[in-house]
């Protein structure tokens, strides 16, 4: 998908207005929550095709993600963690674990201390085959933001920040209607 394709339905949601790109334009809040819709969109592809790619569904990546994540910092994950993390039941971690397990990309360990808990750990494939698939994407996305400026990054950082907060507290809302 090009990006221009990613904004052919992106007024659906805001009103119209310029694209900003024009000689003399202004960007306008539209415009900016239009990029970030046709970005969503493209990163959405991105990630489909990186699941294909893998040959895992989109949860799975999810949890590798999270893992990967985990793992770079040298802390260990459980099956609780991952459950929390991806905002699923412990019986549908138990089946991506069941399957990532199956593939390669995690292996299960008994807990140093309490042998009763279970530590989710790297397999082969998530440290070469995955981090290989990743970084085509974090390649080009570290690219785009090492363009920006100080005061550049500063603001679209801000900008994100209240975006991340707006959703959460939507989501807060939707949990807790009012009057109840």
């Amino acid at each position: 998908m090009k990006p221009s394709d990613a904004r052919q339905g992106a007024g659906y949601w805001y009103p119209p207005s310029g694209d900003g790109a024009g000689a003399g334009d202004q960007a306008t809040g539209v415009d900016v929550l239009n990029a970030l819709r046709a970005y969503r969109n493209v990163e959405s592809g991105l990630r489909r095709r990186l699941s294909q790619r893998l040959s895992i569904n989109e949860t799975d990546l999810g949890a590798l993600r999270y893992l990967l994540a985990v793992w770079q910092r040298d802390q260990g994950a459980s099956p609780k963690d991952l459950a929390l993390a991806l905002g699923i039941s412990s019986a549908s971690t138990t089946l991506v674990i069941d399957r990532l397990e199956k593939a390669g990309f995690i292996r299960r360990r008994r807990h140093p201390v309490d042998r009763r808990a279970v530590i989710l750990e790297p397999g082969d494939k998530a440290t070469d085959e995955f981090r290989a698939a990743f970084d085509i994407e974090k390649r080009g996305v570290l690219a785009a933001a090492d363009t920006l400026s100080l005061e550049e990054t500063e603001t679209v950082t801000r900008f994100l920040r209240s975006m991340e907060q707006a959703i959460a507290d939507a989501v807060g809302q939707t949990d807790h209607p009012a009057g109840a």
